[in-house]
């Protein structure tokens, strides 16, 4: 029987695992995965620099510094335990099919997209040669829950000049969109589906691509690959609707470490009568590296 009970146990970590890779988080298909040990990273970046004209012979040696700075991701831990009485069925507990393994999988994954949401499409980012620093998100990066109304007076949801304003944005920043590791992700709830397909519907030469957006059937409209999750942030717009933080970016610009992946211990503990524990821990951090492949998205919900 002990031996049997380890093998569960075995397996309950690997299921466990398992399903958080696949089915517990959204977003980290979408970021960079960078390798990561201790308790942060640094990652240096090299700024634009130029050229300059000679206008004389023998001149002197014109010197243009570069300049460099870094963004850091900081790890930070994440636990979540369920335990199970010694007079209930200890089978439901370590049977790796059972819902308490699915239930553990799914809220390890959701913590990887809520420190994605948090770090990169929302918090501060961190910079400086300690990586202390903290940088808010940019204004410039943001586009207004207005846009895209008569003169922009009143709140939107998700619409088409909200879109192209999220292409201007990347292209006056000089991004290489063609670059598959530029790509550009958008992520939604249902509710910004629904106003982009009622916004299409009145132009209707794009609707029933918006239509087969909505069902699932594609997932990009006008270069953008959406992503429906529906953990994103919101806030009260004070007139009994919300207004809902989206956010756009390049898959270069978010990056995501996590040194120590979602492991799975089940035994027993003596302080509790011998019960069974499931004991779940992750370490993961993340951080926008570059502001200009980020952008904040405010749209209304009613």
């Amino acid at each position: 029987m002990a031996e049997l009970e380890l093998n569960f146990a075995k397996m309950y970590g690997t299921n466990v695992y398992t399903m958080a890779q696949q089915r517990g988080s959204i977003l980290r298909n979408y970021v960079t995965i960078e390798e990561m040990r201790g308790e942060k990273r640094h990652f240096d970046r090299v700024h634009p620099t130029a050229a300059v004209r000679s206008d004389s012979k023998y001149a002197d040696t014109p010197l243009i510094p570069t300049n460099f700075d870094r963004r850091t991701v900081h790890g930070r831990e994440y636990i979540w335990a369920d335990m199970v009485d010694w007079q209930d069925d200890l089978n439901l507990f370590i049977d790796p099919t059972s819902n308490i393994v699915k239930m553990g999988a799914y809220a390890m994954g959701r913590i990887i997209d809520d420190i994605i949401i948090e770090n990169v499409f929302d918090g501060v980012a961190y910079e400086d040669k300690d990586g202390m620093t903290p940088v808010a998100f940019p204004d410039a990066q943001k586009i207004a829950v207005t846009v895209g109304s008569a003169g922009g007076a009143t709140n939107t949801g998700l619409n088409i000049e909200k879109l192209i304003q999220i292409r201007s944005k990347f292209g006056k920043a000089d991004i290489d969109l063609d670059d598959p590791e530029n790509k550009i992700y958008m992520a939604i709830t249902q509710n910004q589906l629904d106003d982009l397909l009622r916004a299409t519907e009145v132009t209707n030469r794009d609707y029933n691509t918006v239509a087969a957006l909505v069902q699932g059937t594609v997932k990009s409209f006008m270069g953008i690959e959406f992503v429906r999750t529906g953990r994103l942030k919101k806030v009260s717009d004070g007139n009994g609707g919300y207004i809902r933080t989206c956010a756009a970016w390049c898959k270069s610009g978010a990056v995501l470490c996590i040194p120590k992946e979602i492991s799975m211990k089940v035994e027993t503990r003596a302080d509790k009568c011998d019960n069974w524990q499931a004991l779940a821990k992750l370490k993961a951090g993340a951080t926008r590296i570059e502001d200009a492949k980020i952008i904040q998205v405010f749209c209304e919900e009613a």
